[in-house]
């Protein structure tokens, strides 16, 4: 008698547990989708190039593709963080946003910037 009260309550238990699952079998596509439709535009990067100021803003000129990005300090410490590199090569950690870095850390690779392209 008491297997067959426990067998019972099992089933219930399984009953119960099974339906809060979703039967949709597509359920789980779309949720990957979603997770593989979000930007990637704010990912956390690392950009190594030459700093400089040009018209009052500080810019990172990336070594591997030449292209101009805009430093943007994360905190309230303005720009001014970013002045003692100016001409130096750094590495600028940050997360990317329509050519703007907004710089969590940056650090010097070398005293000069190379005369690359």
């Amino acid at each position: 008698m008491r297997f067959q009260i426990l067998l019972v309550g099992a089933i219930l238990c399984l009953g119960a547990a099974a339906q809060g699952q979703t039967t949709n079998p597509d359920a789980k596509s779309t949720q990957s989708a979603n997770r593989m439709k979000r930007p990637t535009s704010t990912a956390a990067q690392s950009v190594t190039g030459c700093v400089d100021e040009q018209n009052g803003r500080y810019v990172l000129r990336d070594v591997q593709t030449s292209q101009l990005i805009n430093l943007q300090p994360a905190g309230t410490d303005a720009d001014s963080g970013f002045a003692k590199f100016v001409g130096h090569q750094v590495q600028a950690d940050g997360t990317m946003s329509s050519g703007t870095l907004t710089v969590t850390h940056i650090g010097q690779v070398a005293d000069m910037c190379g005369t690359g392209k």
